[in-house]
């Protein structure tokens, strides 16, 4: 031991060693007790697939990764299902849920807990009557006792005070956020001739937010047309060309855009769907349904 230590500069560089291996095993040791107080990736997991009212089978491309964020440990739980895509952040101390993102439109998964809520109760804002004497009226907020209404109650506000129809629209997107601490719905649909962006509270219901736009009137150039098909091909259809050009079926992908768009003087489809973390993109001429540019990107 004392050759180390035989000049000074031997005792110096000796000492310094001797430290950083102290220090090493102290943070080793703080390492494995950090770890042993954190809930594991499968508690994480189950905890974001209760909430979403889901089983393991449920879903696809389940993803778990711990992460450290602001200074403290979350779980990133990333799945699909039924073409909705889901995103959690779980603390992962004690397990309380940092955030949720849930984006897929209307294609909830029907064993979730807002199986209840099924796009019949929007038809009731139009005056129809359901068929079904064994129908019950859908209730308003999720099971879960989490107090959120169900994001079908949020469609059929935002359409209430658009004065349409289920029938009347196509929706783009229906996702759970946060905007400024507060848990809302962001709802964005649209008619033939404009586009709707509305933003409604998770837990009472109340429009935060709306906006409306119209859309550009189709051109001469494209043979004139809207996307309810009037003298061409409607939103369907063009999704149908980009599904058979892919080669895939609707059950297989999520949509993230099917709407009439205005660009360089024409009207045009434009179509955007994920299928197994592959980004597929179409540009549809809504006269004659031939597609004018496609692109195939990894997510």
């Amino acid at each position: 031991m004392k050759k180390f230590f035989r000049t000074p500069k031997q005792a110096v560089i000796s000492t310094i060693c001797i430290m950083l291996l102290v220090l090493a095993v102290i943070a080793a040791a703080g390492a494995v007790f950090v770890r042993s107080a954190l809930i594991g990736k499968n508690e994480a997991k189950a905890i974001a697939l209760q909430d979403a009212g889901l089983t393991e089978a449920d879903t696809s491309a389940l993803r778990t990764k711990l992460d450290l964020d602001d200074g403290r440990f979350q779980y990133e739980v990333d799945f699909y299902s039924n073409g909705t895509e889901y995103e959690y952040r779980i603390q992962a101390k004690d397990g309380g849920i940092i955030s949720r993102d849930i984006d897929g439109g209307s294609n909830l998964p029907q064993n979730s807990a807002n199986a209840g809520n099924t796009d019949d109760a929007l038809s009731g804002q139009t005056g129809q009557t359901q068929t079904d004497a064994s129908a019950q009226p859908a209730p308003d907020a999720n099971d879960d006792g989490s107090g959120r209404i169900s994001s079908n109650k949020a469609k059929t506000i935002a359409l209430k005070d658009a004065n349409l129809s289920k029938a009347d629209v196509t929706f783009t997107k229906t996702r759970l956020d946060r905007d400024d601490g507060v848990s809302v719905y962001e709802i964005e649909f649209y008619t033939g001739d404009s586009e709707y962006d509305y933003e409604i509270d998770a837990y009472d219901g109340s429009i935060r937010k709306r906006s409306s736009e119209a859309l550009p009137a189709p051109s001469s150039a494209s043979g004139g047309t809207d996307s309810s098909g009037g003298t061409g091909i409607s939103v369907e259809q063009a999704k149908k060309i980009a599904l058979n050009h892919a080669n895939l079926n609707e059950s297989d992908v999520r949509f993230v855009k099917a709407n009439l768009d205005y660009d360089d003087g024409r009207s045009e489809y434009e179509i955007e769907f994920y299928y197994n973390r592959q980004e597929y993109s179409y540009t549809i001429d809504p006269a004659s349904g031939t597609i004018l540019e496609y692109d195939i990107d990894n997510d």
